[in-house]
């Protein structure tokens, strides 16, 4: 045992040692803190021109009607105040020069502008913005849903049914928004925070599937992650330090892609919602 006169020393010193154990101890980042973060909006789109490419299916509304050219109108002031450096697509990088030529005739006044949002909010505000061109920043990569619902539908019907269903929710929920609501209503839920990550709970499903028997779910869930990281590559390479960007893209894409500008340690999320909602 320690002499009295030596315990409150001892004593001070343990609970010293014990005080510096509990302090949490940062991870090391990647940070460069002499480089202002590179400000990022993901602004999430249901597609104007409604291609119905995806595996949802919509009944879509005209963007051309003088009410909804308004609508437009709106949303492009209201993100004007962002004041984006740059504005990034979803079209592919091989297609730059031809989206040059478009939005050169366009801030000429010789280009009408066509339903896909490119055209109207990209073209838009970017020429409201006095910017030199908008960045095509997709990468396109087929994605067989088609064989996981199959596969589920042999295998595990509950989670096929389920699938279905969501699917059909969602189609039913979208139509009505967009017959009904205006298009920054529509925008505006698309891009609340808690709707962007529910938007990927299907693609965590679907992961699940075919688990020990070839990973169907996995391997086609990995596809569409492969598509957004090379989307995020892009995005990365057309910025520079101080640089405020608005990616407009189809909003199945925005989850991961907050998630790796979230996660990057040169970028900085900026909430769309913020914007749309003021």
């Amino acid at each position: 045992m320690l002499p009295s006169f030596v315990r409150p020393a001892a004593l001070l010193l343990v609970t010293a040692a014990a005080a510096r154990a509990q302090q949490p101890v940062a991870m090391p980042s990647l940070a460069d803190t002499t480089r202002p973060p590179v400000q990022v909006m993901i602004l999430g789109v249901f597609h104007f021109h409604n291609p119905n490419a995806d595996f949802a299916k919509f009944e879509g509304i005209d963007v051309l009607t003088p009410t909804r050219q308004g609508e437009i109108e709106d949303v492009v002031t209201r993100l004007a105040r962002f004041a984006p450096t740059k504005i990034a697509v979803e079209a592919p990088p091989s297609a730059s020069d031809s989206l040059d030529a478009s939005y050169a005739r366009y801030r000429a006044g010789a280009f009408g502008l066509s339903r896909n949002e490119i055209h109207q909010l990209g073209f838009r505000l970017a020429a409201r913005l006095g910017l030199g061109r908008v960045h095509p920043v997709d990468f396109q990569m087929g994605m067989r849903i088609d064989s996981v619902i199959e596969y589920a539908r042999a295998n595990d019907p509950s989670v096929a049914t389920g699938l279905q269903e969501y699917i059909g929710r969602v189609v039913a929920t979208m139509d009505r928004m967009q017959r009904d609501e205006s298009i920054r209503a529509n925008l505006l839920f698309m891009n609340e925070p808690a709707n962007v990550w529910r938007a990927h709970e299907p693609y965590a499903v679907m992961a699940t599937l075919g688990a020990g028997d070839g990973f169907i779910g996995a391997r086609v869930a990995a596809g569409w992650y492969e598509r957004n990281l090379r989307i995020f590559a892009n995005v990365a390479r057309v910025s520079d330090p101080e640089d405020r960007i608005l990616l407009i893209i189809g909003a199945g894409h925005a989850p991961i892609l907050r998630h790796l500008v979230e996660t990057h340690p040169g970028m900085r999320i900026v909430e769309a919602a913020e914007y749309l909602g003021r």
